[in-house]
């Protein structure tokens, strides 16, 4: 036997993930991937020498002061853009 279910017709807002999720989750991203991607090319241009690390740690610096704003940016318009495609999808 099967009992009648009623939904409630009422629309649920969803909940808005707090900016500081996705600053850490941007964040955390930029570090594992810049870092990884600059130490193979620093290893493969310098090899492991003396002044390994600086290198790879100026090549890394220079590459999150290029990703970070360009992350933000990216997160902002394709936030923007399901919303779009989502909210009309319903």
């Amino acid at each position: 036997m099967s009992t009648p279910v009623s939904a409630n017709p009422v629309m649920v807002e969803p909940k808005k993930t707090p900016l500081i999720y996705k600053i850490l989750v941007i964040m955390s991203v930029i570090t594992l991937i810049g870092g990884t991607l600059t130490g193979i090319m620093t290893y493969v241009n310098v090899g492991v020498t003396e002044h390994f690390y600086a290198d790879w740690f100026t090549s890394f610096i220079s590459a999150v002061l290029v990703m970070a704003p360009i992350s933000f940016v990216m997160m902002t318009l394709i936030h923007t853009l399901v919303n779009k495609l989502l909210l009309r999808a319903y």
